[in-house]
């Protein structure tokens, strides 16, 4: 069997959780008996420019893996407007390789063009999406929040968009969703890493029989791994929390260090009974607000957090041998965050904001919640934790993505 995997970008340009995904599950096939895999994954302009007359790259050392330029993209309407570029560099691809099933991991960059020319290049190949987040709903970079203050969104409305993204209107927002519509329609089955995320895309109007829920297997390096022996603290040493993602105000670390904040008032950052906070992530995104208020709160709370960038895929499981336990406090849905599954695998105890597809993950993994967004709530975990009276225990959570280009679970023919 031939698969192709289409990624939105390369994880070594663009580290975010899908295009791990897709790298992950590509490599994994290789190695399976009767399967070949290609993993194609867009390259933006910015990531990577082609060579003159070229749309393709090979920027990585991987078997098997082709880049695409993409020098153009609607983002709004998710639409690939370069049809003699993009779009027939991507026909030719399909027409050489001939893919059995073509698993696309988001609409980002090929758009919903790329699933319509897949279908018409290939009309008897199995046509795959996982959804990784809900950008097919939601404008607003599929966060599923309300501008300006972040607050949850329960559905997306015309009325409502509107208010997140005034430069548009009313007809741009229904033509959107009519063509985001259609080429889920050409796909035979789309994939929901959590229950939460596939209820919310029926709510939409996604008819259930035709999304599964499948969770997101551990990426490659992960799977069989032995957890970590827990961390050797000398006596009196604080608890050391870590902090995991983009420094973003979606990810939430400015509930940690509020939370933290609070401690500190409390006389807990220092001596027996303290903790410190090692922040893993990059910046590089985030508005200039967010940077200011996040470093205020740094500054305020001295050395107990340090702030140490951003991290390779291959460095976290020494970083995680560095703290004791992880706290993931986002204030959006999530989807099925990898850091969840990770912690689990590693042994760390996890602390998460008890919400959407995130709840999900940190039930599974023997965490335990708290108030999402609320800095009071956390900080109750943070000081049970430190005090020794809260209970985590980290669960392994199996592989599960894998699954279904495996043939373990073969996705039924999309009604005729």
């Amino acid at each position: 069997m031939r698969i192709l995997l289409v990624a939105p970008a390369f994880f070594e340009f663009q580290p975010g959780g899908t295009e791990l995904c897709a790298r992950s599950l590509h490599r994994s096939l290789l190695n399976q008996p009767g399967v070949e895999s290609q993993l194609l994954a867009c390259v933006p302009s910015w990531h990577a420019k082609p060579g003159a007359g070229s749309d393709f790259l090979t920027p990585t050392d991987g078997q098997g893996e082709t880049g695409i330029a993409i020098r153009a993209f609607d983002h709004f309407h998710l639409s690939q407007p370069d049809h003699l570029g993009a779009l027939r560099a991507f026909r030719d691809f399909l027409e050489g390789y001939r893919p059995d099933r073509i698993h696309f991991h988001h609409l980002l960059y090929l758009g919903v063009e790329g699933i319509a020319v897949a279908r018409r290049a290939c009309p008897k190949a199995e046509i795959l999406l996982t959804l990784h987040d809900y950008y097919a709903i939601c404008a607003n970079d599929g966060l599923m929040t309300k501008k300006p203050d972040g607050a949850l969104c329960y559905a997306a409305q015309p009325h409502a968009c509107l208010q997140c993204l005034p430069e548009a209107s009313i007809d741009a927002v229904a033509l959107r969703e009519q063509g985001i519509r259609a080429a889920l329609d050409l796909v035979d089955r789309l994939i929901a890493p959590s229950a939460f995320l596939r209820e919310r895309f029926i709510a939409w109007g996604v008819p259930a029989e035709r999304i599964v829920h499948q969770p997101n297997a551990l990426p490659e390096g992960w799977e069989g791994r032995m957890p970590l022996p827990a961390r050797d603290r000398r006596a009196g040493e604080p608890p050391v929390f870590g902090f995991f993602a983009n420094v973003m105000p979606h990810k939430g670390l400015h509930v940690l260090l509020e939370a933290a904040l609070w401690l500190k008032e409390q006389g807990m950052a220092e001596g027996t009974g303290g903790f410190r906070i090692a922040v893993h992530g990059s910046d590089k995104h985030a508005p200039d607000a967010y940077k200011a208020r996040i470093a205020s709160l740094a500054e305020s709370l001295g050395p107990a957090v340090s702030m140490r960038g951003g991290y390779a895929h291959e460095e976290l499981p020494g970083l995680l041998a560095g703290i004791d336990a992880v706290v993931v406090p986002s204030v959006w849905w999530e989807n099925d965050p990898l850091i969840v599954r990770q912690s689990a695998a590693a042994g760390r105890p996890i602390l998460y904001a008890d919400l959407g597809g995130l709840a999900e993950a940190g039930k599974q993994s023997g965490g335990i919640g708290f108030a999402a967004g609320d800095a009071a709530a956390l900080a109750q975990r943070l000081q049970a934790f430190i005090q020794g009276t809260e209970a985590l225990a980290p669960q392994k959570v199996e592989p599960a993505l894998a699954a279904i280009d495996g043939q373990r679970q073969r996705p039924e023919k999309r009604p005729a």
